[in-house]
């Protein structure tokens, strides 16, 4: 009797002394588990369509899936070495894309990065030629891309992350590709464009219109637009592979012309072009399929001999100087063609007012001269 009693006094006194540790254990597992829960929520659950579906009913996913078309224009920073090869990343999630590496820090290429429902930020880095972080940028994915009214080359400005470069800052422009809902004008006709060239055309035919409605001009037609979207700076190749930087905009003289000016400065001063192509005349724009960022033009001058300017892109991409180009020599052409077949109209119509007002005719004449 003695022993069961000793027994169960040392049975309670052990039970008390584990009563202790078995609670905290039991607390570390549901902590444990409760952080295997969130992480799931935030990862693995949404790989199941039904959880996925769930979580943007009840409103915890505030968007669903889209793919975030950003077009990156160039890096700006201070850096203490003169040579310096960069390249942006952007990330979204388990999605990750970056830009070829440029060493003057201008890119003009365009990136497409699937934005998952549940992603919060967009990643945007500036490396050097190893990879090492330079600067970052971190996009709030509802407030900064899908809730921001977004206007073409923004500039943000990054946070710096190695003693190489200051006072960082990227120019980029973002679109989140939707459905086909945009005028023709903008998605303009594109002749063996892809679906890249088709956006890019767009947001400069975009950007166009608002710097046109910047200088007064609310009413712009599409050639205006298409104008206003043909200026801007390049490099032009001169003798001996050698490149200046130049001017481009349509001046309307007596013939429609694509003038090329030193700088924009003498475009501004109403100077005259240092050269000139008649738009009717240009025969070809071509991209260089060597060179990712060269195209030429190719016309015939006033002797009709063939000649051609080579030019590097500066403010966009290459390709899109190419469509633009090719549209506004397009529109030119039918601008002309409309106007000879009114002509052609009015012609026939003073003929036939001239018929049927009893103006006389010439008719045969016999061999005698009676008529």
């Amino acid at each position: 009797m003695l022993a069961l009693l000793i027994d169960g006094m040392m049975g309670g006194m052990i039970r008390g002394a584990l009563a202790g540790p078995c609670m905290l254990c039991a607390g570390v597992a549901a902590i444990f588990a409760i952080c295997g829960c969130v992480k799931c929520m935030r990862c693995s659950m949404r790989d199941c369509a039904c959880w996925k579906r769930i979580l943007r009913t009840t409103g915890h996913d505030e968007f669903d899936d889209f793919e975030l078309m950003m077009l990156v224009h160039e890096a700006v920073f201070e850096r203490r070495e003169t040579k310096m090869s960069t390249v942006v990343r952007v990330t979204a999630g388990r999605h990750s894309v970056r830009t070829d590496p440029s060493s003057n820090s201008i890119y003009q290429q365009p990136l497409h990065v699937m934005v998952e429902q549940g992603t919060e930020n967009i990643a945007v880095e500036l490396l050097d030629g190893r990879d090492r972080v330079l600067a970052t940028l971190l996009l709030d994915v509802m407030d900064d891309v899908l809730q921001a009214s977004h206007q073409p080359e923004q500039i943000f400005t990054m946070k710096q992350k190695d003693k190489h470069i200051r006072h960082p800052k990227i120019k980029i422009t973002m679109d989140v590709q939707a459905d086909d809902s945009d005028d023709d004008m903008e998605k303009g006709e594109m002749i063996g464009g892809s679906s890249d060239v088709d956006s890019l055309v767009r947001l400069q035919l975009a950007k166009a219109r608002e710097q046109g409605k910047a200088f007064g001009g609310d009413g712009l037609s599409e050639f205006d637009v298409l104008k206003q979207a043909c200026a801007g700076p390049l490099e032009l190749f001169t003798s001996l592979g050698k490149t200046s930087n130049v001017y481009v905009s349509v001046i309307n003289a007596k013939r429609l012309l694509l003038g090329i000016w030193d700088d924009k400065r003498k475009f501004d001063a109403n100077k005259r072009p240092m050269q000139e192509v008649d738009l009717l005349r240009i025969q070809s724009v071509q991209s260089d399929p060597s060179r990712h960022h060269v195209f030429v033009i190719n016309y015939f001058d006033d002797s009709r001999v063939r000649q051609s300017y080579t030019f590097r892109r500066t403010d966009r991409a290459r390709d899109v100087w190419v469509e633009i180009i090719h549209l506004l020599v397009q529109k030119v052409r039918d601008i002309r063609d409309q106007k000879r077949g009114k002509q052609g109209q009015q012609s026939q119509r003073l003929d036939a007012s001239r018929g049927l007002s009893g103006q006389p005719h010439n008719r045969a004449r016999g061999p005698s001269g009676h008529s």
